[in-house]
């Protein structure tokens, strides 16, 4: 998407400065004697500089003007221009270019003997050693001064003012080798002939009046102010460079259009893109006065409301980008209301990630020239229309993240120009064939995942294309692994995950994975090993995903050859043996998951070398012994999960060099000890799991520290994109898989232990908390009086330990309690009544506490006695036997019971006898009644034998 609109940018740009440096070729030639004292002074200035890559190989010889990059004067041999910008640049990516050929060192004061040079270019090189020269500013005839991208640091100079006869100025920098400021534009007021001005990326936050002193600019035609910091300036300032054709304010803090953009009416580019601060309805004005349009920007603001209707008059308009907004309204109106001649011209048009919804319209193929379409992250439905194929010069289509559904037309394999293809997570259904591929030639990118799709081609297909990025995640591939796959040599990223592949994983595979970095053939039934050499088979990896398959064998020790593997998932399968001990610091590994498998031995030291890891989750596997405590040295871990497995020792000592630490499940291990105290220095923790071990102690007082669960604003981890990664919790009387919403889980499980003493007062600050389960350890004293506090709590075990005193009544102020189990301490008095205590209204919440009374058990408490007759709380001589009244009350009632029912149902039948109609009625309705119960029965014992089936 950058790149697309990059390069109508940067095209139209590049129309701008052609215009403008006409001049410098009209009268430059090659063909004349270098002035010596001019050849003396660049030999001088080539001396100052490091040049690696030999690009200054020519300057050698008395005929410095035919040396690269310089230029003379045809008559007087005088040097005009010195264009040594990096020619290594690619044309579509001018912000990111290579390391390749740039020059570096000292620029000499000799440059000041060129005093004819009208044109320097020293762009995209690297001077990061030095500021912008001061005798640059006696070069006094220059017109042309491009310093862009070449490293310079510190404050421009404002003797630069004395430049008068400039056209050209550009400081854009990156940030990467150098950062360009200044405090006052002031001295640029005096650039009198500056016709374009470009200072991406230059700080101009205390720059006040910056507006004022570039609006005395009045020839300016291309102004570039991205990234500057730049704040709001008062709406009633009027521009005076009228003149202006290009003009980009991106990435700034401006909280409104400025409303000077709106008179001026020779625009052709406006880039806006990237002021999130910029709210409230979009402004049609900026449209209606700027006809000239061919490049309109505004992605990545807050603007909300429909689709500027206006917009369909600007006839020149090629580039319409509205991405990361609030748009709203019908795609299909918008794309229906267009004019003919904007529907010819348009070549990208991007409304991704808004509010538009309706159905795709059916009129594309008017868009003749349309190169790049994303319409994603929206709601938009129904199916993709068969005319879609008709853009014969569409090069990407995004639709991804939208409700489309129906199937994918085969006129999309018409595209003979379309790279990217991204239709994923969408309700799409039906089968694509080789006709969906047929002229697809130019494709590289392919992304239905995450559909109802089945991929059916025949397993001698050869598609037309050769790309480097694969996605078919979700849809139906298998069951045989696709062999097309081997005509495919550029491969850089192949997701197949959940594809239901049941084979064994082919040789090839891995002899065509040279180029890969990215490999995720999760969640299928693959058979096979993973092969000792899969580091030397695959150098480039990234990601390895090979989770939820029916893998043997051990893991090699090649993967510790990779050092830029990132992500390695191997858990789900059937993987024995050991772990590697080779791991090194030079690895930049993150996120490290092997759990669910059959390994064995200890945890290897070496894994602390991986200063990077961020998630170590090695569950339900046979490690055993201690440890490494080195492990908690880790500032990066966030997610560690070493749960069911047979480790013995004390628990390593998370605290303060871990302390990015939010999940810990240590769970169903040997450990001994008591709970180390640094642990409460572990301010991210929201789900810390000890239970089914054997710590002794108390539980520490300052359990407060957890600051995630207090309610600090903390910044939380998501592991949602970690796919197959899931914890065990024990909560609400059973254990559960926590998938992706463990990221937002607040629990604490200290069961079955032998933990020891009262329980913390603090534990009640933890307000997050959403389940606590001490449960089967052996504390004492009460309940904390303030547990009400804890009103997020869905869960709450604290049975089989040998706790005392009355139940809290605060505990009935819990609104998300469902689970709460008090059984088996030592608990007396009446137990509290409330509304949100009746979800657990059972009384083996309550079972082994021989001192509680009260509902919901049978034990009424003392002075709950109902009241007697005669006004005694039932204290009489007759105990609990009715009085004689009473029994002779119901005595009667009983006896009468028999003699009324017989006497009716005579009495209905008689009627039934001698009302013939009623008589009919009653029959018929007796045999709808039947008739529905039995095809009612008929279709439960149906939908019974298929569940049992």
């Amino acid at each position: 998407m950058a790149s697309c609109g990059g390069l109508v940018s940067t095209f139209l740009l590049a129309i701008f400065v052609t215009q403008i440096v006409e001049f410098s070729h009209s009268i430059a030639s090659t063909n004349v004697s270098c002035i010596g004292v001019e050849r003396e002074a660049l030999l001088k200035f080539k001396h100052g500089l490091t040049d690696p890559w030999k690009r200054l190989s020519s300057w050698t010889g008395e005929e410095c003007c035919k040396w690269e990059g310089v230029e003379c004067n045809e008559k007087t041999g005088h040097v005009l221009k010195l264009d040594l910008h990096n020619p290594c640049i690619e044309e579509i990516d001018m912000l990111e270019p290579s390391d390749k050929c740039r020059l570096e060192g000292n620029i000499v004061p000799s440059l000041t003997e060129l005093k004819y040079l009208k044109h320097l270019d020293l762009s995209v090189n690297n001077f990061s050693t030095q500021k912008i020269p001061m005798f640059f500013a006696s070069l006094k005839k220059l017109e042309y001064l491009n310093l862009s991208y070449a490293g310079f640091n510190g404050d421009i100079p404002r003797q630069l003012n004395n430049l008068s006869k400039l056209q050209y100025l550009d400081f854009s920098n990156d940030f990467v080798l150098g950062y360009l400021t200044s405090n006052d534009l002031d001295w640029m007021s005096k650039l009198s002939s500056l016709r374009y001005l470009h200072m991406s990326s230059v700080g101009l936050s205390s720059a006040k009046d910056w507006f004022g002193s570039i609006n005395m600019l009045s020839s300016l035609q291309s102004l570039g102010l991205s990234n500057c910091q730049l704040q709001d300036i008062s709406s009633s300032l009027q521009a005076n460079f009228t003149s202006l054709r290009f003009l980009t304010l991106e990435s700034n803090n401006l909280s409104s259009i400025p409303p000077w953009i709106y008179n001026l009416s020779k625009l052709e580019h406006i880039d806006l893109s990237d002021n999130f601060h910029i709210k409230g309805p979009f402004p049609t004005a900026i449209i209606k006065n700027n006809q000239r349009l061919a490049f309109f920007d505004v992605s990545l603001d807050s603007i909300l409301g429909e689709f500027p209707k206006n917009i369909s008059n600007l006839c020149k308009l090629q580039v319409v980008k509205l991405s990361e907004n609030y748009f709203n309204g019908s795609i299909s109106v918008i794309l229906d209301g267009l004019h003919g001649c904007v529907r010819s011209n348009w070549k990208i048009f991007d409304v991704s990630c808004n509010k538009f919804s309706g159905d795709l319209p059916n009129q594309f193929g008017d868009f003749k020239g349309l190169e790049f379409l994303d319409l994603s992250m929206n709601s938009i439905s129904g199916s993709i229309p068969t005319n879609l194929g008709e853009l014969s010069s569409l090069r990407e289509l995004h639709l991804y993240d939208n409700k489309l559904s129906g199937i994918i037309p085969e006129s999309i394999g018409q595209l003979s120009n379309l790279k990217l293809l991204q239709v994923h997570n969408n309700f799409l259904y039906g089968v694509l064939s080789e006709l969906h591929f047929e002229n697809l030639r130019s494709l590289t990118s392919l992304d239905i995942s995450s559909n109802e799709l089945t991929l059916n081609v025949s397993s001698t297909w050869v598609p037309p294309f050769q790309v480097h990025e694969i996605d078919l995640s979700d849809c139906k591939v298998g069951p045989e692994f696709p062999k097309w796959l081997q005509t495919q040599r550029n491969i850089t990223r192949l997701m197949m995950s959940n594809v239901s592949i049941s084979d064994d994983i082919p040789d090839w595979l891995y002899n065509i994975s040279t180029t890969i970095t990215h490999l995720d053939i999760s969640s299928n039934m693959l058979n096979g090993q993973v092969p000792q050499d899969i580091g030397d088979k695959m150098p480039r990896l990234i990601v390895l995903r090979l989770w939820g398959n029916n893998l043997t064998g051990g893991i090699s020790s090649s993967l510790c050859r990779l050092n830029d593997l990132t992500e390695i998932n191997l858990s789900k399968n059937q993987l024995s043996g050991r772990l590697p001990r080779c791991w090194r610091a030079s690895q930049k590994l993150k996120i490290f998951v092997f759990g669910d498998n059959k390994l064995n031995g200890q945890i290897s030291k070496s894994l602390c070398h991986l200063q990077q890891l961020q998630v170590l989750s090695l569950h339900r596997n046979g490690f055993s012994g201690v440890i490494p405590n080195c492990l908690s040295n880790l500032q990066q871990m966030t997610f560690f999960d070493l749960s069911d497995n047979e480790f013995t020792g004390r628990l390593p000592p998370f605290g303060k060099h871990s302390q990015s630490l939010a999940i810990i499940n240590l769970e169903k291990n040997h450990f001994v000890g008591g709970i180390p105290p640094q642990f409460c220095q572990l301010r991210y923790l929201r789900f810390l799991s000890l239970a089914q071990n054997n710590i002794s102690g108390p539980i520490p007082n300052c359990i407060d520290g957890f600051l995630s669960m207090v309610g600090s604003a903390l910044y939380y981890e998501d592991w949602s994109y970690i796919f197959g990664l899931n914890v065990m919790v024990n909560t609400k009387g059973t254990s559960q898989i926590y998938g992706d919403v463990i990221s937002y889980f607040f629990s604490i499980d200290l069961s079955a232990n032998m933990l020891a003493g009262q329980l913390p007062e603090e534990f009640t600050r933890l307000v997050k908390l959403q389940n606590m389960n001490l449960s089967q350890n052996n504390l004492s004293g009460h309940i904390p009086s303030n547990i009400g506090d804890l009103k997020n709590l869905e869960s709450l075990d604290l049975s089989r330990n040998k706790l005392s005193g009355t139940i809290p009544p605060s505990i009935s102020n819990m609104d998300f309690l469902s689970h709460l189990n008090l059984s088996f301490n030592k608990f007396s008095g009446p137990i509290p009544s409330g509304n949100h205590l009746r979800t657990v209204d059972d009384e083996s919440v309550y079972r082994g506490n021989n001192g509680l009374c009260g509902a919901p058990l049978l034990k009424i408490c003392p002075g709950d006695e109902p009241p007697s007759k005669d006004g005694h709380n039932g204290d009489n001589s007759s105990g609990d036997r009715p009085s004689g009244g009473n029994l002779d009350i119901h005595n009667w009632f009983y006896a009468g019971l028999g003699p009324g029912f017989t006497v009716g149902f005579l009495g209905f039948c008689s009627i039934l006898h001698f009302k013939r109609s009623w008589r009919v009625s009653y029959f018929r309705a007796m045999d709808r009644a039947i008739k529905e119960f039995s095809v009612t029965t008929m279709i439960t014992m149906l939908w019974f034998k298929r569940t049992i089936q």
